[in-house]
């Protein structure tokens, strides 16, 4: 859906993810481009990021509501998810772009809400895949608070242990936090899951499966 206020020199991202700032008055919006978006799943505009996930290659995220507009675009540095290009913009009537500005713009905070637009590849029960968002949501979990391990559990568990690792953030230690668990709990659920193949196996210490 169309940001009919989006008033930046980019054209308009269709696919935007609105998370709130601190501020009320700041907006910062997750997203990617439409055309990238209207592609097969096996299409060159989609980067694959391991186990089912992946994002599309015009990702990024924009702020407005500061004294001037940000915009970060978003790739896969090394296996994680990185700012490749960075970009302040004076606002109608603002205060000229300097160095200064550009050296407080959060960059690595910005590159953290594109974890909002990795996606998850599943079967479809009619054949073929569907996407969704690979960041687990309120709903999904309920349910693992209600259900406890089992195999959607180690699924979701999965995805929130792949997208903390893609942008940087410490896996196990984001389940933990993210579902509520004891450190034990957390990792027992994650080998868990790599066990059952819904996690690829670590490439060693502190790595990822991918």
């Amino acid at each position: 859906m169309t940001d009919p206020t989006y008033r930046g020199t980019m054209p308009p991202v269709p696919f935007w993810i609105t998370v709130r700032d601190l501020d009320e008055d700041d907006l910062i919006r997750a997203g990617y481009d439409a055309a990238s978006a209207q592609v097969d799943l096996d299409d060159a505009a989609q980067v694959a990021l391991g186990d089912d996930l992946f994002m599309y290659a015009d990702t990024r995220v924009a702020v407005r509501g500061w004294t001037h507009d940000v915009d970060v675009r978003v790739g896969v540095v090394e296996g994680r998810l990185a700012a490749t290009h960075v970009e302040a913009r004076q606002r109608d009537d603002g205060p000229p772009v300097t160095g200064e500005v550009l050296r407080e713009v959060p960059v690595a905070r910005l590159v953290n809400y594109a974890k909002h637009t990795v996606k998850v590849r599943r079967p479809h029960e009619g054949g073929g895949y569907e996407s969704g968002p690979a960041w687990p949501s309120v709903e999904e979990g309920e349910y693992v608070a209600r259900h406890g391990l089992d195999d959607e559990t180690m699924r979701i568990v999965a995805r929130a242990y792949r997208v903390a690792y893609l942008i940087g953030q410490p896996p196990t230690k984001t389940v933990e936090r993210l579902f509520d668990l004891p450190r034990s709990t957390a990792g027992r659920w994650v080998a868990a899951a790599r066990e059952h193949g819904y996690l690829s196996a670590s490439r060693g210490p502190g790595k990822a499966g991918g």
